[in-house]
């Protein structure tokens, strides 16, 4: 199988003429890659971003609650954080949602494109 796969790549690679037109072929499968490495990173950040806020969110909760005497009061703030924790991951979400979605869009345009170049 990978054989037979290398034999085909290396029979597709002669049938290009000049260093320009294995450019001009490459060209919308370099501009998937770097979209692909664009958004990969994006998503990257945001989950860094969310986990450092957490984490830090985490620590000053926790610190809050050892300091508490009043058992309703502790209950009231961790309440409390639960409720901005969900609205942190919910935000989150829809923002990695967004970047996949625009994305998507952005694949669909550079096959559309391509499809219209190679014809």
């Amino acid at each position: 199988m990978l054989t037979q796969l290398t034999e085909q790549f290396t029979n597709a690679m002669k049938s290009f003429d000049s260093t320009e037109q294995l450019s001009a072929a490459m060209k919308p499968f370099n501009s998937l890659v770097e979209l692909n490495t664009k958004t990969v990173e994006t998503l990257i950040s945001k989950q860094t971003e969310l986990l450092t806020t957490i984490l830090n969110d985490s620590i000053t909760q926790t610190k809050a609650l050892s300091a508490q005497t009043d058992f309703s009061a502790a209950v009231e703030s961790q309440k409390v954080f639960n409720e901005a924790l969900q609205a942190k991951v919910t935000s989150s979400a829809k923002e990695a949602y967004d970047v996949v979605t625009k994305t998507s869009e952005e694949v669909s345009n550079l096959v559309k494109e391509s499809v219209k170049v190679a014809k």
